[in-house]
């Protein structure tokens, strides 16, 4: 399996470079959280905004835009494509299941992705000295565990929506529906602090703020134990639900999958 997997990383490395324009346009695209933080930064110009200040929403959204760049997923865009088109039997004959082909393909986006955030995080670091995190080791490494699981969350549930595609044709609008939620309760409209407290109680249950917030949250000293504890229960949790989910989905649609053409 290793040998595998180390196969696909390298084929998709070499497309990966192939295309690393690309890849960069596309993460300057992905700039949605700034845009949000110039926002609740010129609000908070008079003052904290529920215990927010400028420097707490500049390390709140710079740290959030490093999370989405290395949560990204476009998986069903090329599911969606396969199954409807029938390119998927060309990966079904491969001795490895299919989802592996598009984890690497992922994976190797990410070096990519480090590679140009670096720098950015240096320039931000040298623009915005002030602000803060509460960066000790143990937070630094629940951080890089709780964004892998944020990856696969967001992996995982948009190979779901992309799975769809053996039975609709709208798959990719059920996922921007999702979408739309995870922008709304992820904490890219606002830290969830900001909301009502009773749609605050109810976003930290559902798996929005898990892909995105979370992590952020780790190491913005603003948890206590008891609440970390939970959160990562309640991730856990969701990537379960979203793990039976995609393979009870992938049994049952590639029973009636079929494709016809050279």
């Amino acid at each position: 399996m290793l040998r595998k997997y180390a196969a696909l990383l390298r084929r998709s490395m070499g497309a990966m470079f192939e295309y690393r324009a690309a890849i960069f346009i596309w993460m300057l695209t992905n700039v949605m959280p700034l845009v949000m933080l110039a926002v609740w930064f010129s609000l908070a110009e008079d003052g904290p905004i529920a215990g927010y200040t400028q420097d707490d929403f500049v390390a709140y959204y710079l740290l959030l835009t490093v999370v989405r760049q290395m949560t990204s997923v476009w998986v069903i865009w090329e599911l969606d494509y396969e199954i409807r088109h029938g390119a998927l039997a060309i990966k079904l004959l491969h001795p490895i299941d299919p989802i592996h082909e598009y984890i690497a393909g992922h994976l190797t986006d990410k070096v990519l992705r480090v590679v140009v955030l670096i720098p950015l995080g240096l320039l931000a670091w040298w623009i915005f000295p002030t602000i803060h995190y509460d960066l000790t080791p143990l937070n630094f490494l629940l951080m890089l565990i709780a964004t892998v699981i944020a990856w696969l969350i967001r992996f995982l549930s948009q190979y779901c929506f992309g799975l769809l595609a053996f039975w609709i044709s709208e798959s990719i609008t059920l996922n921007d529906v999702w979408f739309a939620m995870t922008m709304m309760l992820g904490g890219i409209v606002a830290p969830l602090d900001l909301f009502p407290a009773n749609v605050r109680d109810v976003a930290n249950y559902l798996p929005f703020r898990f892909m995105l917030a979370f992590p952020v949250e780790i190491v913005s000293g603003r948890l206590t134990p008891a609440e970390l504890v939970t959160g990562f229960a309640t991730m856990t949790f969701w990537l379960i639900v979203i793990v039976i989910v995609y393979r009870w989905l992938w049994r049952k649609g590639i029973r009636q999958f079929s494709a016809f053409g050279a």
